[in-house]
């Protein structure tokens, strides 16, 4: 009697042993996914940084399958085949992309992919999915070092550049002391600056000489006074503008002038060749400056400062050849 109850004690056990262990097995094969359908793909990369057979493949974040095999190819290239469940291979198109993600910090190595596009074909069993290669830590640190150094280097400037500026005696202490004293100087209103700043007197009268200032700007706008409407009269420009003409004419023909002065000097020294010549260079030369003297009779600023031209003859009496 006691040896049957036992004996189904024993069996009770094992039945619940062998029922836990399928429970166990089901789940299992439901978390892993071993009932639905799979579809195998691959991608190829040059640095897998540890990713191992049975790591997850996520879409998005999402968990859809995992790493089935890991192969070398004679070219050195990493060819990595995973599988992913059915229901998510129309999400693999052909500018899906593929690299090595990270699991939380202990640093598993996961397949990460990126959902392909609607209008994108899908790529068909056993493709390969385009591949971006991960970042490599120890390449970076490599590219990074240079850098580092030379931040190091700028910190250790700038640390010996404060040691600097707050020395007792260097040239940015002395500097900043003569500005302490310079500001101290103005606060007690002593010197220029620190009268006009601190002086109601000096600073009422700088004020009136602004408000002075801006009120003759204000009235030559507004054509008030003499100056006002003579800057702004129309004549008075047209004039201006005659007269700066005349100006330049008269500054162009100057070099003429000097070139006929001189012909003129030239012929005076020889006198002696002929006077019907330096008659007529004298002539050509009263003419020149008369028509000068007009032009500036012409001008605004000289017209009451030059005389008016007065014509004159001079008169040249021939000697009658005696027979």
């Amino acid at each position: 009697m006691i040896q049957r109850k036992y004996e189904t004690v024993v069996g009770i056990f094992v039945v619940a042993s062998l029922a836990a262990l399928l429970a166990m097995v089901l789940i299992i094969a439901q978390q892993e996914r071993l009932w639905e359908e799979h579809v195998e793909f691959r991608a190829v990369f040059k640095n897998i940084s540890g990713l191992k057979t049975g790591s997850e493949v996520r879409l998005a974040g999402v968990t859809v399958g995992n790493v089935k095999g890991i192969t070398i190819d004679p070219q050195g290239q990493i060819i990595v085949t995973f599988v992913v469940v059915g229901k998510y291979r129309s999400q693999i198109r052909q500018d899906s992309r593929a690299t090595i993600g990270y699991q939380g910090l202990l640093g598993d190595k996961s397949l990460d992919l990126t959902a392909g596009s609607p209008d994108q074909p899908e790529i068909a069993a056993k493709g390969t999915v385009t591949s971006i290669e991960p970042w490599d830590i120890t390449e970076i640190f490599a590219k990074a070092t240079p850098s580092l150094e030379k931040v190091q280097q700028l910190l250790n400037n700038l640390a010996s550049l404060s040691e600097t500026l707050t020395k007792p005696g260097s040239k940015f202490g002395k500097s900043m002391e003569e500005l302490n004293q310079i500001i101290n100087k103005v606060n007690k209103g002593q010197g220029s600056l620190g009268q006009i700043l601190n002086d109601p007197a000096l600073y009422r009268e700088s004020a009136q000489a602004v408000a002075n200032i801006r009120k003759f700007t204000a009235s030559l706008e507004e054509n008030k006074g003499a100056l006002g409407a003579l800057v702004n009269d129309p004549a008075f420009r047209a004039d201006l503008q005659k007269t700066m003409a005349n100006l330049q004419e008269a500054s162009s023909r100057l070099p003429e002038l000097m070139k006929k002065a001189e012909a003129f000097v030239e012929q005076l020294n020889k006198a002696g060749k002929g006077l019907p010549g330096l008659v007529n260079a004298g002539e050509t030369m009263v003419t020149d400056v008369d028509k000068t003297a007009k032009a500036a009779q012409k001008t605004f600023l000289l017209r009451r400062n030059v005389p008016k031209a007065k014509e004159r003859t001079i008169r040249i009496e021939r000697e009658q050849k005696k027979d």
